[in-house]
C-alpha cells in the first residue's frame, strides 16, 4: 500500500481526468506509476535495447520479398 500526497492543483486535475474517463483516481495513478517504472526499470530497458539491436541486425531482404509477393497477389485481384 502506498499513500501519495498531491498538491491541490494536481489532485483537481487528476479528479477531472478521472471523471472524464469514468475511472477512479487510484486507477489512473496506478497506471501512471506502472508506466513510469516500466520506462525507468533497468531490466526493462536492457530487454528493449536487446530487442532493438536484434531487429536492427535482421536481414530485411526476406521482408521485402514477402511484401513484393503480397503486392503481386493484390494486383492479380484487381
Amino acid at each position: 500500500m502506498l499513500g501519495v500526497r498531491l498538491d491541490t492543483e494536481l489532485e483537481e486535475r487528476l479528479a477531472a481526468v478521472a471523471r472524464t474517463q469514468g475511472r477512479s483516481k487510484s486507477d489512473i495513478a496506478r497506471e501512471a506509476v506502472r508506466r513510469y517504472v516500466d520506462l525507468h526499470d533497468e531490466a526493462f530497458r536492457r530487454e528493449a535495447r536487446r530487442q532493438s539491436l536484434r531487429a536492427s541486425r535482421r536481414d530485411v531482404t526476406a521482408d521485402y520479398a514477402f511484401w513484393e509477393t503480397i503486392e503481386r497477389e493484390d494486383a492479380a485481384w484487381k
